[in-house]
Protein backbone atom coordinates (compact mmCIF):
# COMPACT_ATOMS: atom_id res chain seq x y z
CA UNK A 1 0.00 0.00 0.00
CA UNK A 2 1.75 3.46 -1.10
CA UNK A 3 2.33 5.88 1.85
CA UNK A 4 -0.58 8.30 0.28
CA UNK A 5 -2.66 5.40 0.22
CA UNK A 6 -1.84 4.59 4.31
CA UNK A 7 -2.08 8.27 5.04
CA UNK A 8 -6.03 8.58 3.85
CA UNK A 9 -6.75 5.75 5.26
CA UNK A 10 -5.25 6.94 8.62
CA UNK A 11 -7.36 10.40 8.11
CA UNK A 12 -10.65 8.02 7.41
CA UNK A 13 -10.21 6.09 10.91
CA UNK A 14 -8.90 9.60 13.02
CA UNK A 15 -12.31 11.14 11.08
CA UNK A 16 -15.06 8.24 12.24
CA UNK A 17 -12.99 8.28 15.63
CA UNK A 18 -14.45 11.54 16.03
CA UNK A 19 -17.85 10.54 15.08
CA UNK A 20 -18.33 7.34 17.00
CA UNK A 21 -16.02 4.67 19.38
CA UNK A 22 -13.36 2.89 17.96
CA UNK A 23 -15.68 -0.53 18.60
CA UNK A 24 -18.34 0.63 16.90
CA UNK A 25 -16.47 1.02 13.71
CA UNK A 26 -16.32 -1.58 10.60
CA UNK A 27 -14.31 -1.85 7.86
CA UNK A 28 -16.90 -0.96 5.43
CA UNK A 29 -16.78 2.29 6.45
CA UNK A 30 -13.71 2.50 6.36
CA UNK A 31 -13.47 0.99 2.66
CA UNK A 32 -16.55 3.81 2.03
CA UNK A 33 -15.00 6.39 2.79
CA UNK A 34 -11.31 5.70 1.69
CA UNK A 35 -13.19 4.35 -1.70
CA UNK A 36 -10.84 1.20 -1.57
CA UNK A 37 -11.44 -2.21 -2.90
CA UNK A 38 -12.00 -4.79 0.00
CA UNK A 39 -9.46 -7.20 -1.34
CA UNK A 40 -6.97 -4.42 -1.37
CA UNK A 41 -7.10 -3.35 2.15
CA UNK A 42 -7.48 -6.88 3.44
CA UNK A 43 -4.30 -7.37 1.00
CA UNK A 44 -2.29 -5.15 3.66
CA UNK A 45 -4.24 -4.87 6.76
CA UNK A 46 -5.62 -7.92 8.81
CA UNK A 47 -8.67 -5.46 9.93
CA UNK A 48 -9.46 -2.31 11.82
CA UNK A 49 -7.09 -2.92 14.20
CA UNK A 50 -4.08 -3.66 12.26
CA UNK A 51 -4.44 -0.51 10.69
CA UNK A 52 -5.04 1.82 13.52
CA UNK A 53 -1.38 0.01 14.80
CA UNK A 54 0.05 0.92 11.36
CA UNK A 55 -0.88 3.76 11.46
CA UNK A 56 0.57 4.66 15.11
CA UNK A 57 3.94 2.73 13.64
CA UNK A 58 3.99 4.95 10.64
CA UNK A 59 3.93 8.17 13.31
CA UNK A 60 6.25 6.93 15.44
CA UNK A 61 8.74 6.04 12.73
CA UNK A 62 8.54 9.00 11.03
CA UNK A 63 9.25 10.56 14.37
CA UNK A 64 12.36 8.20 15.01
CA UNK A 65 13.38 9.53 11.68
CA UNK A 66 14.26 12.48 13.26
CA UNK A 67 16.15 11.62 15.96
CA UNK A 68 19.64 11.19 14.24
CA UNK A 69 19.15 15.09 14.68
CA UNK A 70 18.95 15.23 18.90
CA UNK A 71 22.52 14.97 20.62
CA UNK A 72 21.19 15.31 23.94
CA UNK A 73 20.26 11.98 25.86
CA UNK A 74 17.03 13.22 27.18
CA UNK A 75 16.10 14.48 23.94
CA UNK A 76 16.42 11.31 21.91
CA UNK A 77 14.55 8.93 24.65
CA UNK A 78 11.91 11.99 24.32
CA UNK A 79 11.78 11.92 20.43
CA UNK A 80 7.99 10.99 19.98
CA UNK A 81 6.41 13.57 22.06
CA UNK A 82 6.35 16.79 19.80
CA UNK A 83 5.81 14.99 16.38
CA UNK A 84 2.86 12.75 18.21
CA UNK A 85 1.21 15.73 19.74
CA UNK A 86 1.85 17.69 16.41
CA UNK A 87 -0.23 14.58 14.67
CA UNK A 88 -2.88 14.64 16.86
CA UNK A 89 -3.31 18.17 16.66
CA UNK A 90 -3.28 18.08 12.69
CA UNK A 91 -6.21 15.03 13.04
CA UNK A 92 -7.92 17.26 15.68
CA UNK A 93 -8.14 20.92 13.16
CA UNK A 94 -10.27 18.45 10.93
CA UNK A 95 -12.35 16.94 13.66
CA UNK A 96 -15.84 19.12 13.79
CA UNK A 97 -16.04 20.97 16.80
CA UNK A 98 -18.97 18.87 18.53
CA UNK A 99 -17.41 15.86 17.67
CA UNK A 100 -17.47 13.02 20.38
CA UNK A 101 -13.95 11.97 22.28
CA UNK A 102 -15.16 8.67 22.92
CA UNK A 103 -12.56 6.60 20.55
CA UNK A 104 -9.41 8.42 22.00
CA UNK A 105 -9.40 5.69 24.65
CA UNK A 106 -8.83 2.69 21.97
CA UNK A 107 -6.38 4.45 20.37
CA UNK A 108 -4.17 5.44 23.71
CA UNK A 109 -4.73 1.79 24.41
CA UNK A 110 -2.85 1.13 21.30
CA UNK A 111 -0.65 3.96 21.58
CA UNK A 112 0.42 2.99 25.25
CA UNK A 113 1.18 -0.42 24.45
CA UNK A 114 3.57 0.29 21.16
CA UNK A 115 5.08 3.58 23.11
CA UNK A 116 5.83 1.15 26.06
CA UNK A 117 8.12 -1.65 24.07
CA UNK A 118 9.96 1.24 21.97
CA UNK A 119 10.68 3.43 24.96
CA UNK A 120 11.33 0.64 27.31
CA UNK A 121 13.83 -0.79 24.64
CA UNK A 122 15.10 2.99 23.45
CA UNK A 123 16.13 3.48 28.26
CA UNK A 124 17.75 0.16 27.59
CA UNK A 125 20.01 1.50 24.62
CA UNK A 126 19.97 4.88 26.12
CA UNK A 127 23.53 6.33 27.61
CA UNK A 128 21.28 7.26 30.43
CA UNK A 129 22.72 6.30 33.93
CA UNK A 130 19.23 5.43 35.25
CA UNK A 131 19.42 3.57 38.72
CA UNK A 132 15.39 3.30 38.44
CA UNK A 133 14.15 0.00 36.19
CA UNK A 134 13.70 0.46 32.71
CA UNK A 135 10.28 -0.78 32.37
CA UNK A 136 9.40 1.37 35.60
CA UNK A 137 10.66 4.92 34.12
CA UNK A 138 9.09 3.56 30.74
CA UNK A 139 5.77 3.18 32.33
CA UNK A 140 6.43 6.99 34.22
CA UNK A 141 7.15 8.17 30.85
CA UNK A 142 4.25 6.62 28.71
CA UNK A 143 1.63 7.05 31.31
CA UNK A 144 2.14 10.74 32.07
CA UNK A 145 2.31 10.99 27.84
CA UNK A 146 -0.83 10.03 27.68
CA UNK A 147 -1.84 11.52 30.60
CA UNK A 148 -1.15 15.08 29.25
CA UNK A 149 -2.82 13.99 25.68
CA UNK A 150 -5.94 13.26 27.82
CA UNK A 151 -5.38 16.77 29.60
CA UNK A 152 -4.60 18.39 26.38
CA UNK A 153 -7.59 17.27 24.38
CA UNK A 154 -10.07 18.16 26.99
CA UNK A 155 -8.60 22.15 27.10
CA UNK A 156 -10.49 24.96 25.90
CA UNK A 157 -9.34 26.66 24.43
CA UNK A 158 -6.68 24.25 23.54
CA UNK A 159 -2.73 24.71 23.57
CA UNK A 160 -0.93 23.95 20.98
CA UNK A 161 0.98 21.04 20.77
CA UNK A 162 4.36 22.73 21.26
CA UNK A 163 2.77 23.74 24.82
CA UNK A 164 1.38 20.45 25.41
CA UNK A 165 4.86 19.12 24.39
CA UNK A 166 6.52 21.86 26.76
CA UNK A 167 4.22 20.47 29.79
CA UNK A 168 4.96 16.93 29.14
CA UNK A 169 8.78 17.69 29.33
CA UNK A 170 8.52 19.75 32.63
CA UNK A 171 6.62 16.74 34.49
CA UNK A 172 9.00 14.12 32.87
CA UNK A 173 12.40 15.84 32.66
CA UNK A 174 13.38 16.07 35.72
CA UNK A 175 13.22 12.46 36.35
CA UNK A 176 15.72 12.03 33.85
CA UNK A 177 17.98 14.44 34.50
CA UNK A 178 18.38 14.07 38.02
CA UNK A 179 21.83 12.94 39.31
CA UNK A 180 21.38 11.04 42.55
CA UNK A 181 25.53 11.57 43.54
CA UNK A 182 25.62 15.03 43.04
Amino acid sequence: MSERQQSRDEVVVARLIHEKSYDAIVVKEILARANVARSTFYAHFDGKEELLLSSIRYVLAAARDQLSELSDPVDQLLYFSLPVLQHIEARRQQAPADAPRSGHRQVHRRLERLLLEQVEADIRRSSLDRAMPPELLAKHLVTTFLGVIDWWLHRRPAPSACEADDAYRALVEPVLRKNRCA
